[in-house]
């Protein structure tokens, strides 16, 4: 093989197994050009430096709903400062630049770089993620202004409207990577990396959109190549039950069966045998290749029967404080449009998926389903067996690679390229009595580590790409993160949009970074009459400036409150000497309708030191549950719920059922704070500076 094809069969060896893409749309004759000048501002290790960027492309003067809005090729022109450049490759000020080989011809700088735009869609006002690949940039000649301009181009996924109205593309965040031309040939070059942020997001353009064709079937856009149109028809199909087919039931596989090991049944427990519940779960996230380097979106959709076997206490009072639901899963990949950078900056697409199958040596009769397992704890008894909840799935996939382009040329892989079975590990964080503890159906983040990628055979039709695909991407140490929606329950379609599963519900987070919330002032206020009442309360906590953020445990704040008096319900007031707070776990709940955001507040703990009659004592906030193996209240962390209001930026404390007066209070002569009762009233507007911004998607 000639070297150079076998450079660009590495690059999509890369993407084969690594990027889902489904076919694209052509342009309809109509189109209007796009796009927009902007000015960015950069930071990294070489400072900060102003950027340019000019984007290009074109689209549909008009679409209709549920008909994908393709976007033609989109060109980049990223105009980046010489002395910029001159950091990127390593130039000293004082190094002369060489002399033009042609008089009156400018020399291109030897720089290279990838862009990696933050595009976001508004559809009839409610924005999505965009997709938009990472662009290759090579330099042009340089210009007299100074500035050396980077081009680049590629192609946009294509957009299905969601509601008439209008579509529109909305450009907010610019990564760029720089580095020496040559670099690519030098795997070790390190590059000049910077986050690049406008003063205000661009819109590119605007496709206005009319009501979709009555004739098409939801959920299936026309002009979607056949195949993927079967895809989305065969979404949320119910899975059988156990005995009624034979592929489709408990997995005995001894890898398989080990999820059922840990944390194991405790004594005192009670099955109940069942036919299950079956349910629908859409999820989108990524899979990252450790041998490519790259993390690549994907798309999934799993078919759930769960509790086949609940395991219950036999004593829901004194027993153990565990639950266990047991049941068998179906997962499949479908097409997401995706382009990868692989070997040298070639941008690159192609299909690829991971197919579930019997366990190895497993007979033709044998199940293809993995097994399931949520372990958790009822939240309003104290834990006596386990500390932290989850779910557990365990399957077999093989991943199989089909067609894939470098630069638009078709690179066939053949219908026979495939791998052999790998365990496949999932493990979702349900939370503890700190964090707060997730119920399943609204949806979870999902991590699977450690997958091995076992070597390919079967690639190629003129000639064997096996060992190509197999020296770029098999091996251990890949993972996959992905985030799910609302799990659709088929029996009483719960959690079902139009009968089928919910996309999942992530957040992005604006501007992030080091942030200080404060409440002027904190209020907690009993049932009967008593307060504890602070000057302020504080608190501290990063955010992640990013997209696709998961709801669940946002961040961890450490928390204070100052000046606090405790007053009883007769008037009396309190001098509060000292005050310890533990730190807090934000949740974000939902969107809601308003556009407000719910927030859980978890793991409030607040423990002070009173005089009261010449005498010091302890009062402390936080929950309490009722021990029947004692019969007494003990202690448990508490929270609060909250709603956080993007225009002004004040999380506001708007419930206080999960807080109490603790038990563990020596205070017990205050008038107005009884043990075990929640409180009646909890007051604090915490301002968040910066401001946050907190969107969905």
């Amino acid at each position: 093989m000639h070297p150079m094809s076998r450079n660009v069969a590495r690059v999509a060896a890369i993407a084969a197994v690594t990027v889902s893409s489904g076919a694209l749309v052509a342009v309809p004759p109509a189109v209007a050009d796009i796009g927009a000048d902007m000015t960015f501002v950069c930071t990294g290790e070489a400072g900060t430096h102003e950027v340019g960027l000019r984007v290009e492309t074109s689209v549909p003067t008009s679409g209709a709903v549920g008909e994908p809005v393709q976007p033609g090729t989109v060109r980049v022109d990223v105009g980046v400062p010489a002395e910029l450049v001159d950091e990127a490759i390593g130039k000293s000020p004082d190094d002369e630049s060489p002399a033009p080989p042609v008089t009156g011809v400018e020399p291109t700088p030897a720089i290279a770089g990838v862009a990696q735009i933050r595009v976001a869609v508004r559809d009839s006002g409610r924005m999505r993620g965009g997709g938009w690949p990472a662009f290759a940039l090579a330099a042009a000649p340089t210009r007299e202004d100074g500035v050396v301009h980077l081009n680049g181009s590629g192609v946009a996924p294509p957009v299905v409207p969601l509601s008439p109205g209008g579509l529109s593309w909305v450009v907010g965040r610019l990564d760029l990577s720089l580095m020496p031309d040559d670099a690519a040939a030098r795997r070790d070059e390190a590059e000049l990396s910077l986050r690049c942020t406008a003063e205000k997001d661009a819109v590119l353009g605007n496709v206005r959109v009319r009501s979709g064709d009555p004739a098409t079937a939801p959920g299936v856009p026309s002009g979607i190549s056949r195949q993927a149109a079967a895809i989305q028809d065969d979404q949320c199909e119910e899975l059988p039950g156990p005995g009624n087919d034979p592929r489709y039931d408990f997995n005995n596989d001894p890898a398989l069966r080990e999820i059922y090991d840990t944390p194991g049944l405790p004594d005192g427990m009670n099955l109940i045998p069942d036919d299950g519940v079956p349910m629908c779960i859409k999820g989108a996230g990524f899979f990252n290749v450790k041998k490519a380097g790259n993390a690549i979106p994907i798309a999934t959709e799993t078919l759930l029967r769960r509790s086949v076997e609940t395991y219950t206490p036999i004593d829901g009072f004194t027993g153990p404080n565990y639950f266990e639901d047991r049941g068998y899963a179906f997962n499949k990949t479908f097409p997401v449009p995706g382009t990868v950078l692989g070997f040298g900056f070639m941008p690159t697409r192609a299909v690829a998926e991971a197919v579930q199958v019997r366990a190895p040596g497993a007979g033709k009769d044998a199940p293809i389903t993995g097994n399931y397992q949520l372990f958790s704890m009822q939240p309003l008894f104290p834990p006596n067996y386990i500390e932290e909840t989850g779910i557990d799935v365990k399957t077999y996939v093989r991943v199989q690679a089909g067609t894939a382009s470098v630069n638009g040329v078709s690179l066939d892989l053949g219908d026979k390229c495939t791998t052999a079975p790998t365990l496949l590990s999932a493990h979702s964080f349900m939370g503890t009595q700190e964090t707060g503890i997730l119920k399943p159906e609204p949806g979870q983040t999902i991590i699977a580590e450690d997958i091995e990628i076992p070597a390919f055979t079967g690639c190629g039709v003129t000639e064997d790409l096996s060992p190509l695909l197999t020296a770029s991407v098999s091996g251990a140490g890949n993972y996959a993160n992905i985030e799910s929606g609302q799990w659709c329950n088929f029996e009483d379609k719960s959690g079902c949009i139009d009968g089928a599963a919910a996309q999942p519900e992530t957040f992005t987070v604006r501007p992030g970074g080091d942030v200080t919330a404060v409440a002027q002032p904190f209020t907690l206020s009993s049932l009967f009459g008593g307060q504890f009442i602070c000057e302020s309360a504080t608190l501290r906590f990063p955010l992640k400036q990013a997209h696709w953020q998961a709801r669940y445990m946002l961040t961890k704040a450490r928390m204070s409150v100052e000046g606090c008096e405790a007053k009883g319900s007769d008037g009396t007031a309190y001098p509060v000497e000292d005050v310890t707070a533990e730190s807090v776990y934000l949740n974000l709940v939902a969107l809601q309708e308003d556009g407000t955001l719910s927030f859980s507040v978890n793991n409030i703990q607040l423990r002070s030191s009173v005089q009261v009659g010449g005498n010091k004592c302890t009062l402390e906030f936080a929950n309490s549950v009722f021990d029947y193996s004692t019969f007494g209240y003990v202690e448990v962390p508490g929270y609060f719920e909250a709603s956080y209001d993007n225009e002004t930026g004040i999380l506001a404390a708007t419930s206080a059922t999960g807080v109490t007066f603790s038990p563990k209070s020596t205070c017990t002569t205050i008038p107005g704070f009884i043990v075990g009762v929640a409180l009646g009233e909890i007051k604090g507007d915490f301002a968040l500076r910066p401001r946050q911004s907190i969107v969905s998607p």
